[in-house]
């Protein structure tokens, strides 16, 4: 039988104060598409209490502002960028721009979105394009753009927000779940493509949200959301707080040696 001297070593040893610094972001830069409002804007917010930097980017000039104005209250830094992350000459430019800005940048968050909910039959053929635009489009030249960078520094950690949809079908959302099954498996490639030059690509799947585009296209349908909150466990919808947690995991030093996985934030609505 082994003696407890024998079964020590010193690798497994976990120093003072190690878990503290795991999750906190001083001194690094992050981006955060689709940070106006919702979901991104939770985000962006979390990850400035945990000390980075943060370029806020989004269509709506008003929106990143007020997102950044919240940041710089609370004693953050943070800038607002405009673009449209389906344009690759203004996402290029924005890259640039935050690196010339904030310097280096460390974290990026695309999570850029829209939806529609519709019968798949009658579902309109521009609506169809305006979602996979934004949604695989919107969430893959950002990557490029700013992994470029990344790539050029050795390190970085990128988080694409997918959905439930990616894993599960469910009515009236065709185009969406099509859009997000593709954000899945582009982070999957991208993390096998960069995982030996040091940048991470992961994604979160957050379950049925509490954010103006989930209220907004429950007016337009109600079938969807209606399908969801029935099978949830709790009956209740996810906040846009509640990500927070794992966003901050996914970008900081925590989750090192993660890199290729989406986390699902659905409530255990997948485990059903």
């Amino acid at each position: 039988m082994a003696s407890t001297d024998e079964l020590w070593d010193p690798v497994f040893e976990v120093p003072p104060d190690f878990v503290a610094g795991l999750f906190r972001l001083d001194g690094r830069v992050a981006v955060v598409t689709g940070g106006g409002g919702g979901l991104g804007a939770a985000m962006a917010k979390g990850l400035a209490q945990a000390g980075a930097a943060l370029a806020v980017v989004d269509l709506l000039d008003e929106a990143a502002a007020r997102t950044v104005a919240t940041i710089e209250e609370q004693g953050g830094t943070a800038v607002s960028c405009r673009c449209d992350v389906t344009d690759k000459t203004a996402v290029d430019e924005l890259a640039d721009r935050v690196r010339g800005e904030l310097g280096p940048v460390d974290v990026l968050i695309n999570s850029a979105g829209t939806a529609f909910r519709s019968p798949a039959e009658d579902f309109p053929e521009e609506e169809f394009d305006r979602i996979i635009a934004l949604n695989l489009k919107g969430t893959y030249l950002p990557c490029q753009a700013f992994g470029r960078h990344m790539l050029t520094q050795g390190s970085g950690s990128i988080i694409n927000i997918a959905s439930i949809g990616a894993f599960i079908s469910y009515p009236h959302a065709s185009a969406y779940n099509a859009s997000k099954g593709a954000v899945l498996n582009l982070t999957r490639v991208l993390a096998l493509e960069w995982i030996d030059r040091g940048v991470r690509v992961n994604g979160i799947a957050p379950g049925l949200c509490d954010s103006p585009l989930t209220r907004a296209r429950a007016r337009q349908s109600s079938v969807t959301s209606d399908f969801l909150q029935a099978r949830m466990l709790r009956k209740e919808l996810i906040l846009p707080s509640e990500l927070v947690g794992a966003a901050v995991f996914l970008a900081s030093d925590a989750s090192l040696r993660v890199t290729g996985h989406t986390l699902l934030v659905d409530d255990g609505y997948t485990a059903v």
